[in-house]
C-alpha cells in the first residue's frame, strides 16, 4: 500500500484532519494499525477512550421532502452544552438529508439483517448465473458482494452527502473530536408516502 493509499484508508476511517495523519506515518511509518495506534496514543484519535461513556442528551432531527417523504434521526451526546451547539444542530439536519438521499436500511454493518443480505445475494446469484459465469467464480463474486452489500445499505459506512471524502462514521468522529464527547448515530426512521 501506498503513503497515499495509506493516508486515504486512515482518513476514511477516522475523518481526521490529513496533516495529523502525515505525521503519524512519519512517525509511526507504513503500517495502519500502528499509524491508528500512534494517533490514539497522541490523543488525537480519542474515540475509543468515550466508548464507555452514557449519551444520555441529543437530539432528533428531521426532514421532509415534497411532503412525500419524511426522515426523523435520532443523535445522541453525553452533554445539553453539546447538543444545543450549532455544528450538532448542523449535523442532525444534514444527516437527515443524507438518509433522505441514500435511503440506508441500517444504521451500521453490524445490525444488517441476514434474511436482507440473503435476498440480496440471491438476486446478485440469479444475475450472475444468466451472465454465464461459472459456479466457481460465481461463489468468489458473491462473497465479495456480501461485504458491499452491508456497506451500501448501512448509514454509517456510506459516504457523507456533504463531504464525500469521509463516511457518516468518519464525519461522526470528527465531530466527536471537535467536541471532545461521544456522539452516536442511534435510530433513524423513513417514512415513504404510498410505500
Amino acid at each position: 500500500m501506498s503513503n497515499l493509499e495509506l493516508l486515504k484508508s486512515i482518513r476514511h476511517k477516522t475523518g481526521l484532519p490529513i496533516k495529523d495523519i502525515n505525521k503519524a506515518i512519519e512517525k509511526a511509518g507504513a503500517n495502519e494499525e500502528e499509524v491508528i495506534k500512534h494517533l490514539r496514543e497522541q490523543g488525537v484519535l480519542k474515540q475509543q477512550t468515550r466508548e464507555g461513556r452514557e449519551t444520555n442528551f441529543g437530539g432528533i432531527f428531521g426532514y421532509v421532502h415534497d411532503g412525500r417523504l419524511g426522515i426523523l434521526v435520532e443523535i445522541k451526546c453525553e452533554t445539553d452544552f453539546v447538543a444545543r451547539s450549532d455544528s450538532f444542530q448542523e449535523f442532525g439536519k444534514d444527516l437527515a438529508l443524507h438518509i433522505a438521499a441514500y435511503q440506508p436500511k441500517f444504521v451500521s454493518k453490524d445490525q444488517v439483517d441476514p434474511e436482507f443480505i440473503a435476498k440480496e445475494i440471491e438476486i446478485a446469484r440469479t444475475q450472475l448465473i444468466n451472465e454465464g459465469k461459472s459456479e466457481d467464480k460465481i461463489e468468489m463474486i458473491l462473497e465479495g458482494k456480501k461485504r458491499k452489500i452491508a456497506e451500501e445499505f448501512s448509514l454509517l459506512s456510506q459516504n457523507y452527502l456533504k463531504d464525500p471524502t469521509t463516511t457518516v462514521e468518519g464525519f461522526v468522529t470528527r465531530i466527536s473530536q471537535a467536541t471532545g464527547e461521544k456522539i452516536e448515530v442511534s435510530k433513524f426512521i423513513i417514512y415513504n408516502l404510498n410505500a
